[in-house]
């Protein structure tokens, strides 16, 4: 049983202007074009699923398929939360958005929240896997943020092709300002993206046991970074899940909770009024 729920992930959309190789979003297009969608949440409906105590909870905005920044009215949303005393962590790549964009972004942020840019390698060869992406705006956004009060971080994955460039990235993250500099070691290569596999060192912990786990070698035992289930997920079209790994259609249509048909796991939020989220809560934490 979980004592409490401290925060969650959630996915505001499911849009997004790049075409990352490794990513749920380009492989579900690829190779299902006619039944994609593009999703974004509804703020209304969320907030009022969401009806406890957000005081000090910490909110992750990410998600498996978009970059939040695209929700349509994302920074409205992120006022909203902040008025309920949430913590925001917030991912993106950090394209194609305009400095006065991002100075309203920040004027709504305080020291305790976070924005994360993701950008795996230097300008001029970043975009071998974040496809589509623009330094000149991505820098733009980090010189605001890195000028704000909110804290600031660079996160860099590890390829072939700028594995030999983290410390000159992290010269020039601390050129612009941005106050961390992480490199967060992936582990979702697979025979699609096995020319981006970097030296065994940058590899994830998980990249073995998983590629096992696909291939049906090992037991059904997965470990999901949400493991601890504080931080729950709920994605852009509304449906609230344990583990964001489970909302990714490359594990949800190969765990066995699926194959069992338990997958009850599986919540809309757009219940009926009548609906008692606090008692559907209370029931998920168990």
């Amino acid at each position: 049983m979980i004592e409490e729920i401290t925060g969650f992930h959630i996915e505001p959309t499911n849009i997004c202007t790049l075409k990352c190789p490794g990513c749920a979003r380009t492989r579900f297009i690829e190779q299902w074009p006619q039944h994609w969608k593009n999703h974004s949440i509804d703020i209304n409906q969320l907030l009022n699923f969401l009806d406890i105590d957000l005081t000090g909870k910490k909110i992750i905005l990410c998600g498996n398929y978009g970059d939040p920044i695209y929700h349509p009215d994302f920074i409205d949303f992120v006022i909203r939360l902040k008025e309920r005393g949430a913590v925001l962590s917030i991912t993106t790549n950090g394209s194609y958005k305009t400095q006065d964009w991002w100075k309203e972004l920040v004027s709504n942020l305080s020291s305790v929240d976070l924005i994360n840019f993701s950008v795996d390698g230097t300008p001029d060869n970043f975009t071998k896997y974040r496809i589509n992406a623009d330094w000149d705006s991505i820098r733009v956004g980090m010189e605001v943020v890195a000028e704000s009060q909110c804290d600031s971080s660079w996160k860099y994955i590890p390829f072939a092709f700028n594995q030999h460039d983290i410390e000159h990235v992290k010269k020039l993250s601390q050129s612009i300002g941005i106050k961390n500099f992480r490199v967060e070691l992936s582990d979702r290569f697979d025979e699609q993206t096995h020319e981006l596999i970097p030296d065994t060192l940058l590899l994830g912990s998980r990249y073995i046991p998983q590629v096992n786990w696909k291939s049906d070698q090992s037991d059904t035992k997965t470990n999901p970074k949400c493991a601890s289930g504080k931080d729950h997920f709920i994605t852009a079209d509304g449906y609230y899940s344990p583990c964001c790994y489970l909302a990714d259609h490359r594990f949800y249509y190969k765990h066995r909770l699926v194959k069992t048909k338990i997958n009850t796991i599986f919540v809309n939020i757009h219940c009926p009024k009548s609906c008692n989220n606090q008692q559907l809560l209370s029931f998920i934490k168990h």
